[in-house]
């Protein structure tokens, strides 16, 4: 990222001159001249120096959040919320797609919706809630991948969900993950008041699956997680200022996006298509625009990433292990669309787990952000050549 530094160098003494620089098993030099005095030196004659960084960026960005009106601006969004949403930890739900489970139910109040790849013919949604105070149910829920929680982590959330999760158990047993998880082979502390059955005629018992958001609340209490951010929590995105739009003007127009035409995109039938009536992206699955239950609106949002991970198959299983957190593999190619436009750059997650990842153009600037809700497809680098867009 572009950033501009300015050196400003203190003397203790007078100078005159200065010269200058992641069995379910479903990251100046300062030249001075100095007079001599009679009065006293101080202890230290050395001279210090103070860096100050200021950040410059493409577009005008969100970065001191204050409360007018008792509303914030939200970490996940950039949005105007209530105080009360904008400073309360989200969650983050594991949420099926196979066409069986149709229709989700509250998916369009997610801020931030992650979808993942499971295997070579299947792919899942995370969802990242910030807004869920309306919402009696969400759902259904699935089970859930340890490189998904490592998504949650980006966000401090709170992780939920119903179903063998093998390979993550360690991780969501950990100090490190407060979870909110039905009682399942492998999990620790079970968190089963959230969940239960809802009746969907001519759906199966996995397509039933639910979290209730008073069971949520109420199992929170119980695990005694609180629903304040940590201390160490950094905000995943820029937004563009109000009443600023992040148009990237010079970048190439891309009105259609197919995170795979190939691979487990491809088998879902996973596309965006730009309304440039409203500014915001349709996402569409089985060949309709994907539409909330609970709501009656479909699922649009203002950006879009694709973010190609490593990943290879861990058992004959065909599941993964899928990296987007450093230290060997936290970075790689990304292509992030707003306003019809594509920016195509890098992606990097190499300081922690508990920290986002940031997103670059090809000019090492960093990308700022619409307002409103981001979709990122994490893309196995296996199908990275079935991208397109147009």
């Amino acid at each position: 990222m572009k950033r501009k530094i300015l050196l400003i160098c203190l003397a203790v003494s007078v100078f005159a001159m200065a010269g200058c620089g992641k069995k379910d098993p479903e990251g100046t030099d300062v030249n001075a001249t100095v007079e001599e005095s009679s009065e006293p030196e101080s202890e230290s004659t050395e001279e210090e120096s103070e860096e100050i960084v200021e950040e410059s960026y493409l577009y005008p960005v969100i970065e001191e959040r204050e409360v007018v009106n008792g509303e914030m601006q939200s970490y996940l969004s950039g949005e105007w919320v209530d105080e009360a949403i904008a400073t309360r930890r989200p969650i983050a739900v594991s949420i099926p797609n196979q066409k069986s489970c149709l229709p989700h139910y509250g998916i369009t109040n997610a801020s931030v919706i992650y979808q993942v790849p499971l295997r070579d013919n299947l792919t899942r949604l995370f969802c990242i809630f910030e807004d869920f105070d309306d919402l009696d149910r969400i759902g259904p829920v699935r089970s859930i991948r340890d490189y998904m929680v490592y998504d949650a982590l980006e966000h401090d959330a709170i992780v939920c969900h119903w179903g063998s999760a093998f390979y993550a158990n360690d991780l969501l047993n950990s100090d490190m993950v407060d979870n909110i998880s039905q009682g399942t082979t492998g999990i620790a502390v079970p968190t089963s008041v959230a969940f239960d059955r809802y009746n969907r005629p001519g759906k199966n018992s996995t397509d039933s699956a639910y979290m209730f958001i008073n069971g949520l609340m109420k199992g929170v209490e119980k695990r005694g997680y609180s629903w304040d951010y940590d201390d160490t929590f950094a905000p995943k995105f820029l937004f563009a200022q109000d009443d600023v739009t992040a148009d990237y003007a010079d970048a190439d127009k891309a009105t259609k996006i197919w995170p795979g035409k190939e691979g487990n995109y491809n088998t879902v039938g996973a596309y965006f298509e730009y309304d440039e009536a409203t500014g915001l992206y349709d996402y569409y699955e089985y060949g309709e625009k994907l539409k909330d239950e609970h709501s009656g609106t479909t699922l649009q949002v203002s950006n879009v990433v694709l973010q190609v991970c490593y990943a290879e198959e861990r058992d004959d299983h065909g599941y993964l292990i899928m990296e987007m957190h450093g230290p060997v593999t936290g970075d790689g190619t990304m292509y992030f669309f707003t306003q019809g436009k594509v920016v195509k750059g890098t992606w990097e997650r190499m300081d922690g787990d508990e920290k986002p990842a940031h997103y670059y153009d090809e000019d090492g600037n960093e990308i700022v952000f619409n307002q409103g809700k981001t979709f990122i497809c994490q893309i196995w680098n296996k199908w990275a050549d079935s991208i397109e867009f147009e």
